[in-house]
């Protein structure tokens, strides 16, 4: 079922698109090795900042994508037990669990599409999934995302001179 949200701000209007729908969720992380915890988790320039204030050397560029960083292909910041090492932190992209970004598109209606973490133990276990918590973080990584590329517009080397 495909769940459809309006979002608009002083900037831009958008759209939150959840490919999937899910009413409980709790993460199981133990349960999946931390199966999300991945390398290339995609970062705002928001997240950079944050981040950057305790740890360094944590991201890569990707043409106009800022990808966390990671070891043996698990995210850099996950634990020998398996929980978050930033989790007071912790990306934009992260904050949406148990939904990852399937698709982001900027035109006239920018949108985001979410999809739910494949095989996911944890879908349909623990508590209510709060959509509104979910959504405003999607805007925010939406807008983030959109400041980024208006700031590639003025000056291509912008995401060359972040990892000076």
């Amino acid at each position: 079922m495909i769940q459809k949200f309006k979002i608009s701000s002083g900037k831009s209007k958008g759209m939150i698109i959840f490919l999937e729908k899910v009413e409980d969720w709790e993460c199981l992380y133990h349960e999946c090795n931390a199966r999300c915890c991945s390398e290339g988790i995609e970062l705002t320039l928001e997240d950079v900042e944050r981040i950057s204030e305790r740890h360094s050397d944590f991201f890569r560029i990707d043409d106009s994508r800022i990808l966390l960083k990671g070891k043996d292909g698990r995210c850099i910041f996950l634990r020998n037990d398996l929980r978050c090492g930033i989790e007071d932190i912790k990306p934009v992209a992260c904050r949406l669990l148990p939904f990852v970004i399937h698709e982001v598109r900027y035109g006239d209606e920018p949108f985001i599409k979410l999809r739910l973490v494949v095989d996911c133990p944890g879908v349909g276990e623990g508590g209510s999934v709060d959509l509104s918590e979910v959504e405003r973080n999607a805007t925010l990584f939406l807008h983030e995302k959109q400041e980024l590329l208006m700031r590639l517009r003025e000056d291509e080397d912008f995401l060359k001179k972040l990892l000076r």
